[in-house]
């Protein structure tokens, strides 16, 4: 009964764990807004993140030498970027 009690516990506590383990890899997310904004000629590729109970900020995500940066997509020289990039890639 001893040995019983113990398995069911045991398989209790796996269950629990399992349970609670975040599902597949984490959604890198910006937190705050880069000041700087980066030279056209810099950006290698940018994205948008949007704010979708995932991440809490929507922002245009710059890869700029490998490093990301996010940035207010409401400031007006980020939007001058996002469109000239977007007209680059169409090209």
């Amino acid at each position: 009964m001893k040995q019983f009690l113990v398995v069911l516990i045991g398989l209790s506590v796996f269950t629990l764990v399992v349970l609670a383990a975040p599902n597949g890899p984490r959604k890198s997310c910006c937190l705050k807004y880069s000041k700087k904004v980066p030279n056209f000629n810099n950006i290698e590729e940018y994205k948008i993140q949007e704010n979708d109970g995932s991440c809490r900020i929507k922002a245009v995500v710059f890869t700029v030498k490998g490093k990301r940066y996010c940035f207010d997509l409401k400031k007006e020289g980020v939007k001058k970027l996002v469109e000239k990039h977007s007209k680059r890639e169409q090209r």
